[in-house]
């Protein structure tokens, strides 16, 4: 990646050692590894068989925010950053108090 948010190392006793170029989701902070080289258009998504495989999907980008998001988020078609998530549940929190209900 030629910009790349963070980098993984993965160790495992009974695998090889795996170490990946990763992003994370702006909407829900799930952590994406991406294909080396590619400024995070091809993201590598873990595979089942054979185990520790991965599969290339096409990255994600969300147009409204206008930062990366996992493939979930993509799907959902909404444009919900972590911080307005975060504000929305303060507030929340800080109205149940001010009523007396926490």
């Amino acid at each position: 990646m030629l910009k790349p948010q963070g980098y993984a190392v993965i160790v495992d006793p009974d695998q090889p050692l795996v170490e990946r170029d990763s992003i994370t989701c702006f909407h829900c902070q799930q952590i994406v590894f991406v294909k080396p080289g590619t400024a995070s258009t091809v993201y590598l998504v873990p595979s089942a068989v054979p185990f520790g495989s991965y599969r290339e999907e096409p990255g994600a980008f969300c147009r409204v925010c206008m930062r990366p998001i996992c493939l979930v988020c993509c799907d959902r078609g909404t444009c919900t950053p972590w911080e307005i998530q975060l504000e929305k549940s303060e507030a929340r929190d800080r109205f149940l108090r001010s009523a007396g209900l926490l």
